[in-house]
This record gives structure tokens, sequence and C-alpha cells, in this order.
């Protein structure tokens, strides 16, 4: 384009952060800001949305305070960002950050509710606002709120909204409310695959692998195109209770749609291998695998230790300091458990 504006580098943006080139997204946002233009609200949730997905916590606050700067810090959107990529962080002790981003965001979330009674108000909340605080209220298993905010976009008649029933969905699941997840889920009127993505996930999860094997098969019988997270989380289903039998028949099926070169999808094959006893097969896809990151090499790791293989395990922690790839908690506790 000979000429760009905020609108077109934040359409970029967007667009790359939803079609999960997150890397691509900030790679955007950091040319945009060359150029000399200032992000917006939408910007700004988006490449928080893309840090998030890449655990890149460090530009995260970076880009937090950022936000603070240009005034943004109480926008509903932005906010509730904010505390997914703090709630996604948990693992480093970040809770608490989630939290008082999200206190802050409540009062004007809560507002909403008022606006009912002011139909000239020229702020309105749409579908987009509703689903960003339902995703909010899962990622701190505050389902209470959640119910409120829903309350009112019942009242907006925003409620049949998939992104907004898709949220509710995800809310009860990482609540562990899967009964309630699951009534959120049969009153859809239409399900897409993010509906089926999210109660998946959600069964998955809260160790329930039957129930997930039945939607596999509903959504084979819908016609749904079956994407890269509903085989991972198929595959952890499995890998709870055992399964291997089940697994290799989604490895099988995953393989014939073209996933088997995915990251995601190969990290999920070396668990499910590893927790059901075949270590020769988990290191199979391993050995198989052109991009490998420190869940796949934690993953081989940990499978070698527990099974017993000290000495294979050890030369893989070695190779994996040589590649570059740097261990966290659990990749230690596996070395030292060979130790033990």
């Amino acid at each position: 384009m000979p000429e760009r504006n905020l609108v077109t580098w934040t359409l970029m943006i967007t667009r790359f952060a939803q079609l999960g080139c997150a890397r691509d997204a900030i790679d955007l946002f950091l040319d945009m800001e060359l150029s000399g233009y200032a992000p917006d609200r939408f910007t700004c949730s988006s490449v928080l949305s893309a840090c998030t997905e890449l655990g890149f916590l460090a530009l995260g606050k970076q880009l937090h305070s950022r936000v603070i700067r240009f005034g943004l810090a109480l926008d509903v959107c932005v906010g509730c960002s904010l505390v997914n990529m703090y709630a996604k962080c948990a693992a480093d002790g970040l809770v608490d950050d989630s939290r008082k981003v999200f206190d802050r965001i409540l009062p004007i979330m809560l507002c909403l509710g008022q606006q009912l009674s002011q139909p000239m108000s020229k702020i309105q909340p749409n579908q987009f606002s509703f689903s960003s605080v339902l995703k909010a209220c899962g990622n701190l298993s505050d389902p209470c709120i959640g119910e409120q905010v829903y309350g009112y976009a019942v009242k907006l008649g925003l409620a049949s909204m998939n992104c907004v029933g898709n949220s509710l969905i995800s809310m009860y699941a990482k609540s562990g409310r899967m009964k309630d997840a699951r009534k959120a889920f049969d009153i859809l009127f239409e399900k897409n695959l993010v509906s089926y993505n999210a109660i998946v996930d959600g069964y998955t999860k809260n160790m329930k692998s039957e129930e997930t094997f039945l939607l596999f098969n509903e959504i084979a019988d819908t016609g749904i195109c079956i994407n890269a997270f509903t085989f991972a989380s198929l595959l952890s289903g499995a890998a709870s209770i055992g399964a291997m039998g089940k697994g290799e028949q989604i490895h099988s099926r995953l393989s014939k749609e073209g996933f088997e070169s995915n990251q995601c999808i190969c990290n999920a094959l070396i668990s499910m291998y590893s927790r059901c006893g075949n270590i020769e097969s988990a290191f199979q896809v391993f050995d198989q695998m052109e991009d490998r990151n420190m869940i796949s090499w934690t993953s081989m790791i940990t499978g070698f230790a527990k099974h017993g293989f000290a000495a294979r395990s050890l030369e893989m922690f070695h190779k994996m300091l040589e590649t570059g790839t740097k261990p966290n908690k659990i990749t230690f506790v596996a070395v030292l458990y060979i130790s033990l």
C-alpha cells in the first residue's frame, strides 16, 4: 500500500492475531511503531493477545506500561486482554497481577448493566465486549461476576451470539462447573468449531474423557472441520485415562488431516504416548519433529526419566541445552528425579 494509516495497520495486526500468527502480529506492531503511529485500544488488545499466545510476558508488561500512558488502562477490551495475559502466566506467580487489573476494570464492567436504563448512552457494549469480560472471568475462575455480566447480555439481546455463548462455556469449564458449561453448550442455536473446542477442552481438563470422545464423534457427524486445538485436547483426554488405543486412533486421524507436523500436536502426541507407557513411540514423534520447543524437550526428558531411562534423559537434557532452548522448572524437576 502506498499510504497506510492506523486503521490499516490495526486491521492487519488484528487479523494476524486472530489467525494464530502471533509472531507476525507482533512484528507488524513494531513496524507500525517505527512508522510513527500510536496504537489504539484495538491494536493494544490484539498485540496483548499475541503476547499471551507466545508467552512473551516481558513484552506484554512493556505494553501494559504504555497502555497506562496512552490512557487505555480502564478500557474493557484492553483490560480483559491484560487479565488474560497475566492469568495465563500464572505459573510465574502472576495471578495477583491479573486480579489487580480485573478489579480495576470491574466497576466499568458492572456499568454495562446501568447502561440498560440509558438508551441514549453513547457507549453501548457489543457482543465482543461481553465475550472479553466472560473470558476474563473464566481465567480468574470467577463465574459469579460472569453470570451477572451474562445477565446483562441477555437483557441486551446479545446472549444468542456465538462469541458470547462460547465464552460462557469456556468460563464455566475453567471454573470446573461442567454441568453449567454443558447447558450453555446445549442451548447454543448455532454451534461452531469454537463451541465444540471450548466444551471438549473443558471435559478434558476436568478429567471427563468419555464425554470428550462422545463429542468428538458428534463433531465428525456435523461435518465441521477439526483443527489442531481439537486434536490436542482429544490426545490429552486419551492420556489422562491411559487409553493408548484411542490415542492411536486420533493419531491416525490427524495424520490423514495433515496435522502430523504441527508443533502443538506433536507435543500432545509425545505426552500421550509417554503417559500411556509407550516411550519409544513418543521418541519417534519427537525425532521426526522439525521444530521443537521447550515443551517438546521437557516432555521427552520427563518421559525418559519416569520410565527409568536415566542416561537417555540426561543425554536429552544436554542436547536441549546445546540447541539454546531454556529449560523450565518441570525440566529441572525431571533431571533431579533422575539423581534421586
